[in-house]
């Protein structure tokens, strides 16, 4: 496997729930308001071995992480924070069903979920731990 068919699988899933990739690469401090409930921000974090390896290939076990930005406002807060979860249950099934990752990954799982808060936006923040086998 490879970042490029593991990061272009995971958008794909993304955007089949209808959210399209960012212009930011690295967090939503600069985006426009317009990419807020519909974008998301795709990061591989780090990697680790997961298993020994054996003669010609390794299993790379790597943390990444989505994050989608809701808007704030004194008049949507609650509204906003409810849509942010119930986004996270949706994307949380899509991804832990294997049937829809296991044609570009070894292995996806969701490891866990927040909800950061910033004067003007929500951001859910999703961490994978996602296995990939790295052939030599």
């Amino acid at each position: 496997m490879s970042f490029d068919l593991l990061a272009n699988g995971i958008k794909n899933l993304l955007q089949g729930l209808g959210y399209s990739e960012s212009t930011e690469a690295v967090d939503f401090a600069n985006a426009s308001s317009n990419e807020y409930s519909n974008t998301f921000i795709l990061k591989s974090i780090k990697g680790e071995i997961a298993d020994d390896s054996i003669v010609n290939q390794l299993d790379d076990r790597q943390a990444w992480e989505i994050q989608i930005a809701f808007e704030r406002s004194s008049q949507n807060d609650i509204t906003n924070r409810e849509i942010a979860v119930r986004s996270k249950d949706i994307i949380l099934t899509t991804l832990d069903k294997p049937a829809n990752w296991s044609s570009f990954a070894t292995v996806i799982k969701y490891k866990s979920w927040e909800l950061k808060e910033f004067p003007n936006y929500f951001i859910l923040s999703v961490q994978l731990e996602i296995i990939d086998r790295l052939t030599y």
